[in-house]
């Protein structure tokens, strides 16, 4: 009986470790050079200070993104597991138009695009 047990564990433990290798190896989910189909934030103007962020989403194809967000004056902060979608703030050394830009990267290389927001004070 627990021979037959661990027969049954063995080649449970095999089935499982091939369905995943082949998944890996699944051309249908391989990466392509990162394209962004949009950079878009819900606010074009926002209010200095952190009761008016405005919120910026990266839309792409390409598979297993990474996202990287730079701008000079301002705060960023990722609201979602995949990096994705962001918070901007800003404080009040910061009024005037700041550009944003967001780079989406996988091992087939990288695509970056820039939105504009204007923080005024209230």
């Amino acid at each position: 009986m627990r021979t037959t047990i661990l027969a049954l564990f063995v080649v449970a433990t095999i089935f499982v470790t091939s369905c995943k290798k082949e998944k890996e190896n699944d051309p249908s989910v391989e990466t392509s050079i990162p394209v962004i189909l949009s950079l878009s934030s819900d606010k074009d103007i926002i209010k200095f200070g952190g009761d008016d962020p405005a919120i910026i989403t990266c839309e792409t194809t390409g598979g297993d993104i990474s996202y990287e967000w730079e701008v000079d004056l301002g705060d960023i902060f990722v609201l979602n597991e995949s990096g994705s979608q962001v918070r901007f703030t800003g404080s009040e050394c910061c009024i005037g138009d700041k550009i944003i830009s967001c780079t989406a990267t996988n091992d087939k290389g990288s695509a970056s695009e820039t939105v504009t927001i204007n923080i005024i004070i209230p």
